[in-house]
């Protein structure tokens, strides 16, 4: 046998040799990951891959991510949010809105009545809609059927929701329950509230001033 036959005889065998030593060691790898895969403690199946949907996918997306929590809009809470200073309402006609304890709402000229102190809260999605809680009666300004004013303990219904707008320099409040009817917080010389039919834009009666020099 020629020098040339016998090295090409000892390449083929080496080749042969590094084939098997390959194939071996990548058997040797698959066996070390199906071990890992499949080893005491493992919670997922060999290598399936759920956060890209590719495998098996299990029967509950709960278990799978636990600390997703579900969220609920609107909020639970039932309490209007605070959009700030506490004020007073003063009507162009020379009172200020109060809020009793027995459920009336009237004005008063008394600057100084704890009732006529009030704090103005969020009504709903939009800016404009607005609640006045009094503080000292804790009930909320709200308007009837008749377009009566009274003061309500439930600060979750439609009647207790007054839409905001202006008109110059005083603010006005539209009745949202009874918007449609044009219905707005009223209030005469005397003191008395002006009912909702007889009120319309541009009257002295629906001109308030928030007045917050008590409160800063």
């Amino acid at each position: 046998m020629s020098k040339f036959n016998k090295h090409s005889d000892f390449a083929d065998e080496s080749d042969s040799s590094s084939d098997n030593d390959s194939d071996s060691a990548s058997s040797e790898e698959h066996i070390s990951r199906d071990a890992l895969d499949d080893g005491p403690g493992t919670s997922r199946k060999r290598r399936n891959i759920y956060w890209c949907d590719v495998g098996e996918k299990s029967s509950s997306s709960q278990s799978q991510f636990p600390m997703i929590r579900k969220i609920i809009w609107p909020p639970s809470t039932t309490r209007p949010i605070s959009l700030g200073p506490k004020m007073q309402l003063y009507s162009k006609n020379g009172v200020f809105l109060a809020i009793y304890r027995d459920g009336k709402v009237r004005g008063t000229r008394d600057d100084t009545d704890e009732h006529t102190f009030l704090e103005r809260m969020s009504g709903g999605l939009l800016p404009e809609e607005v609640k006045f809680q009094g503080i000292g009666s804790q009930l909320y300004v709200a308007m009837d059927e008749r377009g009566r004013l009274y003061g309500e303990h439930n600060s979750n219904l439609p009647a207790t929701v007054f839409i905001e707008s202006f008109d110059g320099s005083y603010n006005n409040y539209l009745s949202r329950h009874y918007a449609h009817l044009g219905w707005y917080i009223g209030l005469k010389k005397s003191g008395k509230f002006k009912k909702g039919p007889k009120t319309k834009f541009g009257q002295k009666a629906v001109k308030f001033l928030p007045v917050r020099s008590k409160f800063e």
